[in-house]
């Protein structure tokens, strides 16, 4: 491929010259992000990523500050998945599976770092759930639903499905443990040890965070090295599938470079987005709780279902494409590989940071909040065991989501702020 001359912009694009890549660099979602990230309207919202931060700097309305950055996680959003998708070319698997797990979760870590500054722990708790959830019921649901409205049944392999949703089944049972705890204490009433201590949720915490990222580190090589075949032979089949696309159709989808960055320019545009990010979420975290409090809403509806739903939404969106392409399984891989990243990696790194700073940052949801985590991690697993779906069962995730959403918006939810330990 020709070299790019030196007086590229950062946004100028790649010369398209013909090159064979590999089905590991390019699969079907970075085509589907990058199709997003060309469209016009998502490069002008870019234009609210500076207003909104302007709007909050010279004390605006909070509905606005709020309306204005969650807009502007749109195409931040896109612009970061898209420079990820780039850096993947020079980089090795483990690299990209790294990027993908941090960056490719910016929102959740981003937000999580500011509200443990600020003391906001129930906002940490919100919006990881929130993002869980819809990957959980209004994605997948999604894709069963627009993919299979013309087909009997969508099939995946149930294999490789198997042993992720074991894992899945797993890390929400390890981050519901302390919740349970305070939920139902002991028996006992009458020893003065019958009581669940905040020291004693705080341990259990940092205990279960420091097994996740251990498992997250196993599960890597488990998907890297010990059994790659099994991820490679499922690619491969989804590659193949009746669904997919023709063979000419998928040759020349991996012929076509869909690359926008170099690898320096992509990590410029890394820097910024990510720079951009934490501006505009930090005035979201400002001007939430306000929002809430004049709208009379939940505390924690902003970034329960608005902060998730939004900022992620063109994540979603390329899921959701790739499905209705053919490649069912490979969306459904990336589903569960997405709740995953932020079960394994973004909460448990959350709480030791809570830990570094010296406050009691747990895994104590809100019960309610917790309870519907693990309700949407029973029926994902149910709908999805037996290796295949249809537009219905997906049509039921979507409902259940909805359901959900407007029982998050009707009930109260809780504000804290929490001080150092002593």
């Amino acid at each position: 491929m020709p070299a790019a001359s030196p007086n590229n912009s950062l946004l100028s694009p790649i010369p398209s010259t013909p090159m064979r890549v590999s089905r590991q660099q390019w699969r079907p979602f970075h085509r589907a992000i990058v199709s997003i990230g060309s469209h016009q309207y998502v490069k002008a919202m870019l234009a609210t990523a500076p207003t909104g931060i302007i709007t909050a700097i010279l004390g605006g309305p909070p509905q606005a500050v709020l309306f204005l950055n969650l807009t502007a996680l749109i195409p931040l959003i896109t612009l970061l998945t898209i420079s990820i998708a780039d850096l993947s070319i020079a980089t090795g698997r483990v690299v990209d599976e790294l990027l993908k797990a941090t960056v490719g979760n910016a929102i959740e870590l981003i937000l999580g770092i500011v509200a443990i500054s600020r003391g906001h722990m129930h906002m940490i708790h919100s919006t990881l759930i929130g993002s869980m959830l819809c990957y959980m019921l209004l994605v997948p649901g999604s894709c069963f639903c627009l993919t299979g409205y013309d087909k009997e049944h969508l099939y995946f392999d149930r294999t490789l499905i198997s042993i992720m949703s074991s894992l899945m089944v797993v890390v929400c049972m390890s981050l519901l443990i302390p919740t349970i705890m305070v939920t139902f204490p002991s028996l006992d009433t009458t020893s003065p040890q019958a009581s669940v201590t905040r020291l004693e949720i705080v341990f259990v915490s940092r205990g279960a965070a420091i097994v996740l990222l251990i498992l997250l580190g196993v599960f890597l090589l488990f998907q890297l090295k010990s059994h790659a075949s099994i991820f490679h032979l499922a690619e491969a089949s989804s590659e193949g599938s009746p669904d997919s696309h023709s063979p000419n159709d998928r040759g020349v989808a991996l012929d076509r470079p869909a690359r926008i960055f170099a690898p320096r320019s992509a990590m410029i545009a890394l820097a910024v987005g990510i720079s951009c990010l934490t501006m505009c979420i930090i005035c979201i975290v400002e001007s939430s709780d306000r929002v809430a409090q004049e709208l009379g809403l939940s505390a924690a509806f902003p970034t329960l279902v608005l902060v998730p739903l939004i900022g992620n939404s063109t994540r979603y969106v390329s899921i959701v494409m790739v499905s209705c392409q053919g490649h069912v399984e490979s969306a459904v891989r990336a589903i569960i590989n997405s709740i995953l990243r932020i079960a394994l990696l973004v909460t448990p790194v959350l709480i030791i940071l809570g830990w570094v700073l010296n406050l009691p940052m747990t895994l104590q949801m809100d019960t309610f909040e917790a309870t519907m985590l693990f309700l949407a991690t029973m029926v994902l697993i149910h709908v999805i065991q037996d290796g295949r779906s249809n537009y219905f069962e997906g049509l039921m995730l979507v409902g259940t989501y909805i359901i959900s959403v407007a029982a998050f918006y009707m009930r109260p939810g809780i504000t804290d702020t929490t001080k150092p330990m002593p």
